[in-house]
């Protein structure tokens, strides 16, 4: 596989770096770091070979930070390059420029909800308009740089949660994630949300109020039908772990209720998860515009990485 990385020195992108070391293997894979250098104040006055050395200079540090985060193994295979300008825009020319399999960049958030509805951060720019899958890296303190790997330090155990929906995505990451290298230690959780018999909680007094033999007759079914809902979807989900690599083989599946981004999210701060895979369906500018979508919800609420695929 080959895989473009976008760095820009800080904790997040320093970790991005790290986690796309750690799936993919030197031997058969490709790491490719882009740093988009800023662009400079139009009116500062600067010799143009002291701009040069400026930049390269910056560049040079920058890509020396982000090797050192991988294994000794990585060093001397991976490829860089330096650009200038916007960093959505370069990360995306490259992406196609290369043929790259997918994208990773480190999550940055915006500094506003007015921000982020109009203008959006570099992340959820790439997620929406790459035509490859995109790997969103989260840290859990923006302000600590992850240490460098070490050769002989064994990856830490990852534990990861896949969303299941049926979609054509959905059938894509399993195809995706084999080709991933997984530790031994790591494991993995299909998920697929069914939505509930009723849109909310009834309370137990309306529950338990008598009822009309025709409605009682009429609720039976409907909760049987439901019953098989949850049935059928808990084999379909079953035939999907098949698909999946060794650590999605570790436990059961998870079928449960509700709407499908609160109840991904909930799972992933229960288990304590390291990686959400969700899929894109891309439904239209409309649903990109107003951030609407299951992924786009589950993108800014998850407490770890995410993984989108389309």
């Amino acid at each position: 596989m080959k895989v473009l990385v976008g760095v820009d020195g800080s904790s997040n992108s320093l970790a991005a770096v790290a986690f796309a070391g750690q799936l993919l293997q030197p031997e058969r894979d490709e790491i490719v770091l882009l740093f988009a250098s800023p662009t400079l104040d139009a009116e500062a006055e600067l010799d143009p070979s002291i701009e040069e050395r400026a930049r390269t200079t910056l560049s040079r540090t920058v890509f020396d930070a982000a090797i050192e985060r991988l294994a000794a193994a990585w060093r001397s295979r991976v490829k860089t390059l330096e650009t200038a300008g916007e960093a959505s825009r370069e990360l995306l020319a490259a992406a196609k420029e290369q043929g790259v399999d997918f994208i990773v960049i480190g999550f940055r958030g915006t500094t506003s909800l007015w921000e982020q509805f109009l203008l959006g951060s570099v992340s959820r720019a790439i997620v929406h308009s790459a035509t490859v899958p995109v790997l969103v890296v989260k840290t859990p303190r923006a302000d600590v740089a992850p240490e460098p790997s070490s050769a002989d330090t064994a990856a830490d155990s990852l534990r990861v949660l896949v969303g299941y929906d049926y979609s054509p995505p959905a059938e894509k990451i399993a195809g995706l994630l084999n080709q991933f290298t997984w530790p031994e230690d790591a494991e993995g959780w299909p998920i697929t949300v069914v939505r509930p018999m009723f849109p909310y909680d009834l309370p137990d007094w309306v529950k338990n109020q008598p009822r009309d033999p025709d409605i009682a007759a009429m609720a039976a079914a409907w909760q049987q039908e439901h019953h098989q809902q949850l049935q059928s979807a808990e084999a379909e989900l079953k035939k999907f772990q098949q698909k999946l690599p060794a650590p999605f083989a570790k436990h059961d599946v998870i079928v449960v209720e509700g709407r499908p981004a609160e109840q991904i999210v909930a799972q992933l701060r229960a288990k304590g998860i390291d990686l959400a895979v969700v899929g894109s369906r891309g439904s239209g500018r409309v649903e990109r515009l107003l951030l609407g979508s299951t992924t786009e919800e589950v993108l800014a609420s998850a407490p770890c990485s995410v993984l989108v695929v389309r």
